[in-house]
């Protein structure tokens, strides 16, 4: 009889083993940003960003909840390329930065998400030596006033955002109202926006919407594949902006520093599309004047990969 009950447990055991195999709990990701995808003569302004993310689902808890851990970079710099200090129309600076972030989803299609976040600004963020090799390596002029950039300051950010669908058309079209904010010594805002989507999408969820398709099997993705289009405007209210004021506690000497615009207006248009272990994000992204002293506004593109796995 011994005998039978552990031959019992060892089937249990191999079965529930097999069965949790199958969820992929874990994802790794690359996002990219680059005004040079739309093949623009003109490098300017968010020049580049490059973000490195893993996330994996938690396993102690029924209530789905995603971990991730990410590491990236942004460059900031002018419109001209000159040395010249009143052809600064937006600070030079680089921004280095590690986060850690939990996305927390409930049944009612609702994602909460908070994050803390470590960076730097200045040269120790390394953007000035890496867009000068990335820039001789692609045949690209060289910005010539980095000289001139925010200072070294170390950055200590907290931020939440809130998401739910507000209204749902027979799983074809969908409007999700998005708030975020975020204080720090670094970025101290708030932003409201409203995304609309049209296509085959699952709910918020489980969703390569909000990155959220690892699971470890309360809240399993109800279709194979994921493909649908999206517009995602919103309006940001900047409070600080360290890449445009320099450090809120140490600013130094010899930067070439900007206010920053009270009201940000942002449009982003993508296509995503994802399938058990792949996802990718395509997203043309206007972005309004983030200081009076630009002459112009900008737009970039962005790509994001990921690959999920057991």
């Amino acid at each position: 009889m011994r005998f039978v009950f552990v031959l019992i447990w060892l089937v249990v055991s191999c079965l529930s083993y097999a069965q949790e195999k199958r969820f992929l709990r874990k994802e790794l990701s690359f996002t990219t940003d680059n005004d040079a995808f739309l093949l623009k003569k003109k490098d300017a302004y968010y020049t580049n960003g490059f973000y490195v993310q893993y996330r994996f689902a938690d396993t102690t808890t029924t209530r789905k909840k995603v971990h991730a851990l990410e590491i990236g970079q942004m460059i900031f710099t002018p419109l001209s390329k000159k040395e010249i200090i009143t052809d600064i129309d937006r600070p030079y600076c680089g921004y280095l930065f590690t986060r850690y972030s939990q996305t927390i989803a409930s049944k009612n299609d609702a994602v909460f998400q908070w994050h803390g976040t470590l960076g730097v600004i200045g040269s120790a963020s390394l953007a000035e030596k890496l867009q000068n090799e990335y820039h001789k390596l692609l045949g690209f002029l060289r910005f010539k006033g980095w000289e001139y950039q925010v200072r070294n300051a170390i950055g200590l950010d907290a931020g939440i955002s809130y998401a739910f669908t507000a209204f749902s058309f027979n799983d074809l079209f969908k409007i999700v109202p998005v708030a975020q904010a975020n204080i720090g010594t670094t970025f101290t805002n708030t932003r409201i926006g409203m995304i609309l989507s049209a296509g085959s999408f699952e709910n918020n969820n489980s969703s390569i919407l909000f990155n959220t398709r690892v699971n470890n099997g309360t809240l399993i993705p109800k279709k194979k594949t994921e493909i649908f289009l999206y517009a995602y405007p919103s309006i940001t209210y900047q409070a600080y902006n360290a890449t445009l004021q320099g450090g809120l506690l140490y600013k130094g000497a010899g930067a070439v520093l900007a206010d920053p615009k009270p009201f940000v207006l942002e449009q982003r248009y993508g296509i995503a599309y994802a399938e058990e272990r792949i996802s990718t994000k395509l997203e043309l992204i206007y972005q309004s004047k983030e200081t009076d002293r630009q002459n112009r506004s900008q737009v970039y593109g962005s790509i994001q990969i990921g690959y999920r796995m057991f």
